[in-house]
């Protein structure tokens, strides 16, 4: 699908971007199958709250919340049983704290305030994913939203983080808010060290920011993430000591990089060739040039004009390269197909609409119906047999397909028209 160049005055402007609104032939469209996508999961969510809303993954942060009111350490044992590597709590102690209300939560008032929580900050992503297009923050964008949002529900990593109760929306708000800033603000690097103090994979971002020379973002992040780990170790002295020494890198914490669900790149090396030592250096040397690769190419985005795609990069490379990724950490596969849609809007040609379309095949659970299989998503296929590798880590070749295509887009860098709405 094609990227067409930016010209230079159109990147120069990249700070104070000419907005438009997004055209009424894309909202009412929008609303319509939005809202219908919204109530289509609204229904399952009542009728089948276990498995549309059972709010697992929520329910021990609660766990790890009330250890935290009672004093109790959120790292000794599991959140569940007593398997190590199962129900561990993999969030650092900053993030504990920020649980702390979820303690007071019980019963109807806890499904349903975890899954509009949830909703709402899937909402706000959107909205800063269109307003890093440079579109108008108006009635129509308020419309989208949420209308947007219901449609995204389809997504499976979305679906699953709702389902779960997991924290990667918020994640995915606070980076995609603080990239929407514009360079010249103080504030900007905040959110992300925020992300970063609750979860390390947002870490990546700050790299980002360093390689497109946003050194004083940069710097805003790392402070706005030592901050964090002060108020931390405070609160949580010896969580803190515990995880900061090196509970953040013991692999035990998590499971064995094997699993099935461990849809990174360690994971799919693990699964097809085994564990052993030559294996992780082998993911270790594919996870670095994967990375140096991603934050060239989002350098170059960011430097034409193309903030939102650079970031949904970076935001897919580190999934990839994480050492443990479960699908519902997917959730870039959301802003990826804003970002495609408003292409196949803007341009209305066969590579983008294919594109767009072919995306939305792969991320989305239930598709498959189509085609004569009954089988709920990709990841519900076996993860063994000739055809694994490939159908079973469909979003990993789909995060590097996307390099590809970017890859030789900038390479052809033909003069263009801007991918903005203006």
């Amino acid at each position: 699908m094609p990227l067409p160049a930016i010209d230079q005055a159109t990147a120069a402007n990249q700070a104070a971007p000419q907005r438009h609104s997004i055209p009424l032939v894309v909202v009412w469209p929008v609303a319509v199958l939005g809202a219908l996508a919204g109530a289509y999961w609204l229904q399952l969510a009542i009728v089948a709250p276990r498995m549309a809303l059972h709010l697992v993954d929520l329910d021990a942060y609660r766990i790890a919340a009330d250890r935290v009111v009672h004093g109790v350490s959120v790292y000794d044992t599991p959140l569940h049983g007593h398997t190590r590597g199962v129900w561990e709590f993999v969030y650092t102690p900053f993030a504990a704290l920020m649980f702390v209300p979820l303690a007071a939560l019980h019963g109807a008032a806890f499904t349903w305030v975890g899954g509009l929580a949830n909703f709402l900050l899937l909402t706000g992503s959107v909205w800063a994913a269109l307003s890093m297009l440079g579109y108008r923050r108006d009635r129509r964008m308020l419309i989208v939203g949420p209308t947007a949002a219901g449609l995204l529900l389809l997504c499976e990593p979305i679906r699953e983080t709702m389902a779960f109760g997991q924290v990667n929306m918020l994640l995915l708000l606070l980076v995609l808010a603080d990239m929407a800033l514009p360079d010249s603000s103080r504030v900007k690097g905040v959110l992300t060290g925020i992300a970063v103090g609750i979860k390390l994979t947002p870490a990546f971002f700050i790299l980002y920011l360093l390689v497109t020379r946003r050194f004083r973002a940069a710097a805003t992040a790392t402070g706005a993430l030592v901050t964090t780990m002060v108020i931390g170790l405070a609160v949580l002295p010896k969580d803190s000591l515990t995880f900061w020494s090196g509970g953040f890198a013991d692999p035990s914490r998590v499971g064995a990089p094997e699993n099935p669900d461990n849809e990174s790149l360690r994971g799919m090396l693990a699964r097809s060739l085994g564990s052993g030592g030559g294996i992780q250096v082998l993911w270790l040397a594919a996870a670095l040039v994967i990375t140096a690769v991603c934050l060239v190419l989002a350098r170059r985005l960011s430097g034409s004009g193309r903030e939102l795609p650079a970031v949904v990069l970076c935001g897919l490379t580190s999934t990839v390269v994480s050492p443990y990724s479960w699908i519902h950490h997917w959730v870039w596969l959301a802003p990826l197909q804003i970002y495609l849609a408003h292409l196949a809007n803007r341009h209305r040609s066969v590579p983008t609409v294919a594109g767009l379309l072919a995306v939305f095949l792969v991320c989305s659970g239930g598709m498959f119906i189509l085609f004569g299989v009954h089988r709920e998503s990709v990841f519900d296929f076996p993860n063994r047999g000739p055809v694994a590798l490939f159908d079973h880590n469909a979003f990993i070749w789909l995060a590097l397909v996307l390099f590809a295509v970017i890859a030789v887009a900038l390479r052809r860098n033909t003069p263009a028209e801007s991918d903005g709405p203006a």
